[in-house]
């Protein structure tokens, strides 16, 4: 009997480890690309099909102001790969570009606009709040749409493109004018969470890759989340549990009462500097190598960690907010 009972006390021991073992993954996916269906220049299918070669986990396909069925595409339910259904919500307010991602659409969305930007990006929202979908504010800093002004009023969406990888989304500062980071603590300076996307953007398959197209695989977002399915995925990026990158990839992301630490995954011989951000873009701590700890003060409204790599590839991770708002 004794026996019997060390048995079971082995097997439950066993099931307990792996299932925390098999707790989260990190998932690869892009929540922005165009097919034939909108202004891209291939086929879903042949879209999907480099998405998937490629090593991504989920894409979302989003047209401008069109559904895309992803039913007749994923013949494979069961594959390590996952369709989110998708649209990109293509308004203006004038000659302002206001575009919002709906993810995870389960109808069409039409344009609400509105009598100001402000006004126009919430109207939006609220349409793909209402509609069931998660909204997904695209591109600010393209034609210098709009920033942190604007951004900071609105309410219900935390999903943001911090990096939109085409050339002429204007992602870094430069002339005076700011980048998506500076709009990005200019948000958590006032006290309003978003997290930030990372997305290609992809619109040209065929052909000859170079910088000045927007091709497919320049920018993604790492999730992390306990499986793949549409529901966990929105869970996670709703939580705010994944990182944005144009290239660097991330071990861990492990966020205590008392730290907020991340260790990188080396690529061959590169070097990594990793900056921990606060209130006003300030610099709060500065670290070289492939694990970077930061201890919280207290007096930080948030932190959140840029990861730059010298090939001069970068990551960000989310804020964490150490305030109560």
């Amino acid at each position: 009997m004794k026996k019997i009972y060390v048995c079971f006390l082995i097997i439950i021991f066993l099931l307990v480890f792996q299932s925390f073992a098999q707790d989260y993954k990190w998932y690869k996916g892009n929540t922005h690309c165009h097919s034939l269906n909108s202004d891209g220049d291939a086929y879903p299918r042949e879209v999907i099909r480099w998405y998937r070669d490629h090593g991504y986990n989920f894409l979302v396909l989003s047209e401008h102001n069109f559904i895309t069925e992803i039913n007749p595409l994923d013949t494979d339910p069961n594959d390590d790969f996952l369709l989110i259904q998708g649209e990109e919500v293509t308004d203006s307010y004038g000659e302002i570009p206001i575009h919002l991602n709906a993810l995870n659409a389960k109808k069409y969305i039409a344009p609400q606009q509105g009598s100001s930007i402000t006004e126009t990006l919430q109207n939006n929202i609220d349409a793909i709040v209402a509609a069931g979908a998660i909204p997904q504010i695209n591109h600010p800093n393209w034609k210098w749409a709009f920033s942190h002004q604007e951004m900071s009023q609105l309410t219900n969406v935390k999903l943001f493109e911090l990096f939109n990888a085409c050339l002429d989304s204007n992602n870094f500062s430069a002339g005076g004018k700011p980048g998506m980071e500076d709009i990005w603590d200019g948000i958590l300076s006032k006290g309003v969470l978003m997290y930030g996307i990372a997305s290609d953007d992809a619109h040209n398959y065929i052909g000859e890759f170079t910088p000045l197209k927007a091709n497919p695989g320049t920018g993604w977002i790492m999730v992390k989340a306990q499986k793949l399915s549409i529901e966990a995925i929105i869970e996670a990026l709703e939580k705010g549990n994944f990182y944005a990158t144009l290239g660097v990839t991330l071990k861990d992301i492990q966020i205590t009462d008392e730290k907020y630490m991340v260790e990188i995954e080396p690529y061959k011989d590169t070097a990594y500097t990793t900056t921990f951000i606060g209130k006003d873009s300030k610099l709060l701590q500065e670290t070289y190598g492939t694990t970077a700890v930061y201890t919280f003060k207290g007096d930080e409204l948030y932190v959140r960690a840029r990861i730059f790599e010298s090939s001069g590839r970068i990551a960000c991770t989310q804020p964490v907010f150490l305030q109560k708002q």
